[in-house]
Order: C-alpha cells, then sequence, then structure tokens
C-alpha cells in the first residue's frame, strides 16, 4: 500500500478520530481525505500526473499536509523548500529539481511569476483571491488558486501510485551552489515509518505526536507522516517557541516527539532561570523524546535528565540514510558522549580515506548499511555511485570512532578538519574544551587557509549572558587543555552564530565572515 492508502484505512475505520491539530483547529481523518480527495483531484484536472514534480514553498500548516497527502495519491513528485529562497536560490531550487508546478505561499508565487521562474498557469497560490485579484485585476490569466482546486468535485478515480517512484525531493542541508536533491520514495518514507520510528520507540494510534520544526525538512516530514500512517494524532506548531512547545506538550497530551538539539538547550536555558516545579508538569504526557539533527554536549545530557520525567533517546544520522544510531540515556551505564549503537538491522563502521575499515577507537568517515537508504541524489548519477562502496555503504561526510561495545562518537565533519602543519585537527576536540568556560555560550573552531601552515585555527564565539569576561582567559583554557598544534592563532566574538531552521551552526557562513574581516581583524588581533 502507499502512503495515501495507508492513512486512508484509517479513515474507513475511525473516520471521526482526530487526525491533525493546528492552531487548536482539530481535524479528524474524514475531514483530512475529504480535503486531500478534492485537492488532488483539482491538481489533475489541470495536468499534474506521476511523472509531475511540484515545488512547495509553505509554512507549517495544514494547507502542506493536504498538499503532501495529495501529492502522494496521485503519485507525483514534491519538493518542498523554506520560504525564505529568493533570487538565484531560488531559481536553482526550482530549475535544479525540474519542478513542473510549484504551489507556494503568496509572497513566493509572486516571485516565481515576476521572475520567470515558472508561467502563471504553473503556479497555485496558497491564499484567498486577493492575490490573484491584485496580480491580475482584470483576471486574463488562468493562475489557480489553492482554494479553487480544494473545492473541485470529485470524479471516480482510484490511488494507484507506485510507493517505488519519486515522492519527495528534499534539498541537502547547506549546499551551496547548485542544490543536490535528495530523492525519497514513498517505500523510503514508509520504512523509516514503520521500522525506524512506530516498531523502535513501540507507538501505538493512542499516541500524539508534536511537530515543532519546519515541514521542508525530512524528519519533520516523518514526524507528520508516520503518526498519520500509524492512525494516531499529530499536532502541528507553525514554527518553534519554547512557550508554545510547552503548552502543546501541556494541552494536547503529547506523547512522542522529535525534537532537536537547539530546543532542548532552550529548555534547559529556561529551567535554570525558573527551578520551580511547574517546568516538569509540561512532560507528564511524555513517554519518550528523541533529540536529532546535532550532538547534545554531554553536560546538557545530565542536566536534561533531571527536567524531562520520561525515557529520552539521542540519535545519530543523516538525510540520505534516516536514523543510524540511538540510545536511550536514561538507562544506566551507558557512554553519554557517544550518540548511540547501531538500530537493529542496520550496520556501522568507520573507514579511512582509502575506504579500509578501521579498528575500534580510530577516527574515520561513518559509514552505514541501512534498509532506509535514499534512492540517489536527482539527475546526479556519479555522486550518487560514489556516496556507496561495493558493499553498499553509504559514506556520510562525517567523523567519529566506534568503541568496543559498538557505540559510535560522532567527531566532526570531513570538510571541517582543520589540517594544519600537515596535521589533521579536529574541531570538536578544541570546542569541548573552550565551551567549558562558563562565559562562552557557543563556539566554532574554523580552519582558515595560510600561505605557511596550509591552515590556522581561528574560534569564533558567542558569550554567555550575565558574565564579565577577559579573552586572555580563554586563550588561557586553550594553552592549559590544549596541545601546541591544536592552538587557535585568532579569536573573533560574534553577537550570535547563523544557524539553520534546525538550529545547526553554519560554519561556512562563520568562515566567509572570517574571510571577509581577515585583514581587518589581523592588524587589530594578537597571535
Amino acid at each position: 500500500m502507499n502512503i495515501y492508502q495507508r492513512i486512508n484505512e484509517h479513515n474507513n475505520h475511525s473516520p471521526n478520530k482526530v487526525a491533525c491539530i493546528y492552531n487548536e483547529q482539530q481535524v479528524t481523518y474524514h475531514e483530512l481525505l475529504s480535503q486531500v480527495d478534492r485537492f488532488a483531484q483539482g491538481l489533475v484536472n489541470i495536468g499534474v500526473t506521476p511523472n509531475t514534480r511540484i515545488a512547495l514553498l509553505c509554512p507549517n500548516n495544514m494547507q502542506f499536509v493536504v498538499v503532501l497527502l495529495a501529492v502522494a495519491k496521485i503519485g507525483a513528485s514534491v519538493a518542498p523548500l523554506p520560504l525564505t529562497l529568493k533570487g538565484k536560490a531560488l531559481t536553482l531550487a526550482i530549475t535544479g529539481a525540474e519542478c513542473d508546478f510549484a504551489i507556494a505561499w503568496p509572497t513566493a508565487a509572486s516571485l516565481l511569476v515576476s521572475n520567470n521562474i515558472l508561467s502563471f498557469h504553473k503556479v497555485i497560490t496558497l491564499d484567498t483571491a486577493d492575490f490573484k485579484t491584485a496580480l491580475d485585476p482584470k483576471k486574463t490569466r488562468q493562475e489557480w488558486l489553492y482554494s479553487e482546486l480544494l473545492n473541485t468535485p470529485l470524479s471516480l478515480w482510484d490511488s494507484v501510485a507506485n510507493i517505488d517512484s519519486d515522492f519527495i525531493l528534499t534539498m541537502t542541508s547547506g549546499s551551496t551552489g547548485s542544490p543536490k536533491p535528495i530523492i525519497f520514495t514513498q517505500q523510503t518514507k514508509i520504512e523509516r515509518a514503520f521500522k525506524a520510528t512506530i516498531n523502535y520507540y513501540q507507538l501505538i494510534e493512542s499516541d500524539t505526536v508534536l511537530v515543532a520544526t519546519p515541514l521542508y525538512h525530512s524528519l519533520a516530514q516523518r514526524s507528520l507522516l508516520m503518526p498519520l500512517m500509524l492512525g494516531a494524532t499529530v499536532v502541528i506548531l507553525p514554527k518553534f517557541s519554547l512557550p508554545a512547545w510547552l503548552n502543546a506538550i501541556s494541552t494536547h497530551k503529547v506523547s512522542f516527539l522529535f525534537t532537536v538539539a537547539s530546543q532542548l538547550v532552550a529548555l534547559l536555558t529556561q529551567s535554570k532561570q525558573n527551578s520551580t516545579r511547574e517546568n516538569k508538569l509540561n512532560f507528564s504526557s511524555l513517554r519518550c523524546i528523541v533529540s536529532s539533527s546535532a550532538t547534545l554536549k554531554e553536560e546538557d545530557k545530565k542536566r536534561l535528565l533531571s527536567v524531562v520525567n520520561c525515557h529520552f533517546h539521542e540519535c545519530y544520522g543523516a538525510s540520505e540514510v534516516g536514523v543510524v544510531t540511538d540510545f536511550d540515556i536514561t538507562e544506566q551505564g551507558v557512554p553519554l558522549g557517544s550518540v548511540g549503537r547501531a538500530l537493529p538491522g542496520i550496520t556501522v563502521k568507520i573507514c579511512d580515506d582509502k575506504r579500509e575499515t578501521l579498528p575500534c577507537g580510530k577516527i574515520g568517515e561513518i559509514a552505514c548499511l541501512t534498509p532506509t537508504r535514499f534512492k540517489g541524489y536527482f539527475n546526479l548519477p556519479e555522486q550518487t555511485r560514489a556516496s556507496f562502496d561495493d558493499e553498499g555503504y553509504f559514506y556520510t561526510g562525517d567523523l567519529g570512532y566506534l568503541d568496543e561495545q559498538g557505540y559510535l562518537y560522532f567527531v566532526g565533519r570531513t570538510k571541517e578538519v582543520i589540517k594544519t602543519g600537515g596535521i589533521n585537527v579536529y574541531p570538536q576536540d578544541i570546542e569541548s574544551v573552550l565551551i567549558e568556560l562558563p562565559e562562552i555560550k557557543e563556539c566554532a573552531a574554523i580552519g582558515i587557509t595560510d600561505d605557511k601552515f596550509g591552515e590556522v585555527i581561528w574560534v569564533a564565539y558567542v558569550l554567555a549572558d550575565d558574565h564579565p569576561f577577559d579573552e586572555k582567559k580563554l586563550k588561557l583554557q586553550a594553552m592549559q587543555q590544549l596541545t601546541d598544534y591544536q592552538q587557535p592563532r585568532f579569536y573573533q566574538c560574534f553577537d550570535a552564530f547563523p544557524k539553520s531552521a534546525l538550529g545547526k551552526v553554519l560554519k561556512q557562513e562563520i568562515k566567509a565572515k572570517l574571510i571577509a574581516d581577515r585583514n581587518t581583524f589581523i592588524h587589530s588581533s594578537v597571535g
């Protein structure tokens, strides 16, 4: 069965059960599937087929849900994109995924039409008729509105979508230049929902799942599709804010959620500011929290154990392969510095730059063999082949090592390794030392090209609130705790680090800023 058919089974069995909650609006399975059926019919009527690729620029809302399921019913493909895309980046995303249509928020729809990225009759606007009137007052052009397609009368046709055909094209995180869309089939999404989530975390139909990250990200899509295929309930937040997050958990009795590290760090900050019991009451319904997308510091994991009263997992994975490792940090004796052990059915190995397997304790590239792998990079067969070895292991581009018990330790990205004086330096080794200072909120070790050493180490840092600071203390910490080749040459303070929507620090943007400021900064710094 495809995704639509699985969800429709719950519509047939429990039509009045609440499927989605958004902004306090409760939508039953019957109401949801009725909207999906009509919108899918509307798409078919304007020329969408199983071979069609559709760009989707939409915030977290019910329209996103309806579009995603309608595309699944038809068997077409969708490329969810952030609303912040504009200019060349927007053009590259649409053309890179070879999108035939776009379903877009009014501002994005206007950009697509006015910049001739797509013709007006290939753009469906997610809004009221006001946009159509403003763009074309005389209504001489055939522009489509979401509301119009949603009211399409139904014809008799059955869902026959092939679960092995392309379904979602997700842009790789942090891509620069031409985008590299990752292809997911419906089968991949089904495998990840059941094998890597429902079965592993033992979820049931009575669970309520919270989505608080942007739905154009792969993990958020799983958090949406998984409960609907299970017959459970999903709560969707328009965007993350800690008060809204806590309120949703408490109000809707959320029992399971994937979260990102930055959200949990925000929770720790509030917990520190307010140590009353009220912070814990919001978590009484939770059975399991899973932290993902970035590695939590070991100290933060220990602190979180005193804040949450449920099973608390941390997982590691990549968009291309889904979750690879996981562990419950509430279990006694688990190594909190790790990111867990491989999930059932998944094998992890560590390899050198020649793709030879390394022994335990040795740092190398993380590779994994998993049934939840992606189909490939869209229109990039050579890059797809290069990302796998002959045994089918996917090479993540991440560095790490395994211990004797099979626990994986994440070290960093292969592209972030700093090569100074012929020696490989791992940024995390430096960052973990400097972040111990209470004055430092965040830090990032960056390699900057140098004629003499190949690269020299620069440290960008963000100060914690309400702490007096002397940069000499930061340098002294480095001198006392790091070896000679790990010593940073320069330090620069940032008001805040640029981050992705999932809270990942964008080191390439930090590096670009450091390089841009380099000449001025060198003259004002002490080496």
